[in-house]
Order: C-alpha cells, then sequence, then structure tokens
C-alpha cells in the first residue's frame, strides 16, 4: 500500500515537472498568424514597397485588388497591439515587438530586407563644396615676385557663400607692404563666372611664409590656428544664391598689384 502511494506520488510530481515546462509560444491572435503567413508569401519587390509604406506612416491604401496594398489593408486593420508589433518590425526595428505578440520566427518567416536589417544612417551632405585652386598657366607659381604656396577655395552647395585662402611669400629682396589677389570663379568648361578679391596689406619681408590655414578641412572645423590665418581669406557670403557659385567648378588666381615700401609698384603686363 506505502509502495502504491509512493507511486503516485512520484508520477504526481512528473507531470507537475512537465507542465512546469513552459509551453512553445503562439501568436496570441489568430489575425496576427495569417496576416504574417500572408506577408510571408510576398515578392521581395512587394515586401520592399511594404516596408517603404510602414516608414512612410503606414496610410491606408487607396484600392486593395492587389499586393501590396493588400496586404497593407490587412495589416491597418489588426487590433492596436498587433498591428503596431508589425509596423515597427517593417520599419526595420527588429522582432521583438512581434516576439512580445507571442509570434516566433516560423510564423514569422525568414530574415527579409529591409524589415531585419536595420536601415544605414544617411551620410548627411556636407553644406560646403571644396573646389580646386589652380593656377591658369603652365608658367609656375610666381607672379609678381610673389609666390603663392598653397591654398583652398570652396563654396556652399546652397550658392550663398564661397571662401578661397592662399599662404604666400614675398621672393622680391625689397619689403612688400600690400598684395592685391584676384580669384576668378570657372564653370566647368573653364569659363569665368565671377572673381573674388583679397586685398592684403602688412609687411611682407623676403622669403617670409605668410601662411594661412593648412587645409579647407581645417577651416571648416573651426578655424585651427593662428588668428592671423584668417587674414589670408577671402570670404564672400550672400543673403540668396548666386548662380556663379552654384556653377563654380574651380578658382584660380592671380596677383594684382604689389606695392613695395620703397614706393615701387609691381602689376601684371597688360595682355
Amino acid at each position: 500500500m506505502i509502495r502504491r502511494a509512493f507511486g503516485l506520488l512520484a508520477a504526481a510530481a512528473c507531470i507537475g515537472g512537465l507542465l512546469a515546462v513552459p509551453m512553445q509560444v503562439r501568436a496570441q491572435s489568430g489575425a496576427l498568424v495569417a496576416v504574417l503567413s500572408e506577408i510571408q508569401q510576398l515578392s521581395q519587390n512587394d515586401f520592399s514597397a511594404l516596408a517603404s509604406w510602414a516608414n512612410n506612416g503606414a496610410p491606408p491604401p487607396i484600392s486593395t485588388f492587389y499586393q501590396p496594398n493588400k496586404a497593407e489593408a490587412d495589416v491597418i486593420a489588426l487590433g492596436d497591439k498587433d498591428r503596431q508589433a508589425v509596423i515597427l518590425w517593417l520599419q526595420g526595428n527588429g522582432r521583438s515587438a512581434l516576439y512580445a505578440r507571442g509570434a516566433n520566427d516560423y510564423q514569422i518567416g525568414p530574415p527579409r530586407a529591409p524589415a531585419d536589417q536595420a536601415a544605414p544612417t544617411p551620410t548627411p551632405v556636407p553644406a560646403w563644396r571644396e573646389i580646386p585652386l589652380a593656377s591658369a598657366t603652365l608658367d609656375g607659381a610666381v607672379q609678381g615676385q610673389v609666390q603663392i604656396l598653397s591654398g583652398f577655395a570652396a563654396v556652399k552647395r546652397d550658392g550663398t557663400a564661397a571662401i578661397v585662402c592662399v599662404s604666400f611669400k614675398n621672393v622680391s629682396p625689397v619689403t612688400a607692404k600690400r598684395v592685391v589677389f584676384d580669384f576668378p570663379l570657372l564653370d566647368a568648361q573653364g569659363n569665368p563666372l565671377g572673381d573674388l578679391t583679397l586685398d592684403r596689406n602688412g609687411e611682407f619681408s623676403n622669403n617670409v611664409a605668410i601662411a594661412t590655414y593648412e587645409s579647407f578641412a581645417s577651416w571648416l572645423q573651426g578655424g585651427i590656428g593662428p588668428r592671423g590665418y584668417a587674414d589670408n581669406c577671402i570670404q564672400k557670403t550672400l543673403p540668396t544664391a548666386a548662380v556663379p557659385l552654384l556653377q563654380a567648378r574651380t578658382a584660380s588666381y592671380r596677383v594684382m598689384r604689389v606695392e613695395y615700401d620703397n614706393t615701387t609698384v609691381w602689376t601684371p603686363p597688360a595682355p
């Protein structure tokens, strides 16, 4: 009798243990299962379109005769939590919301792009675009005993601003006190669009580099370098877009005037 009672207790404990094991989670809503099955049957093009629809606010479709419009309508017809879970998944936020509604991977289907992969973060378009600063001739960078050492040019993509900076040195034995630079902006065919002028005053001794920013990137990062670097830049800002700035593809340079402290003046020869 005791052995029989002990056997019954053991059997009850075994059954209790089996009942304690979590059962396979199933979707709580038959409608959710049906919608997930419908979505599984969509072609990749239709699935991508459905994902785009979800990312665009999931508006009600105008017609439901064809896919993926029918699937859109069926998603909208789901209960609030089921609908939100499906849309979150389609938007690329993972399957956790569907799991929370009781759905499993068999019911959701194999991973499909773009829902099951995070959408790449779009690369922001820079506000500025750098354009080459180039000599107009093959004669070198010395004009009027002023040598261009380096520089850069850039225009805003919206056509409202431009900047040109140059480093230079006076290679004349006489100290210069004023150098005027002209920077023609050119289109893709090399046609002139307009000019920027930098009128630089100071004391420019023989073979002393008068430096500006190392690069456009250093200027863009807040003007890294001594305050005097900005003196070698000409920046033009406009209230509205200008066609020359929108079309500019290259900036050239030329020295237009050099004044020396011995009162002599250099200007380019007449063409």
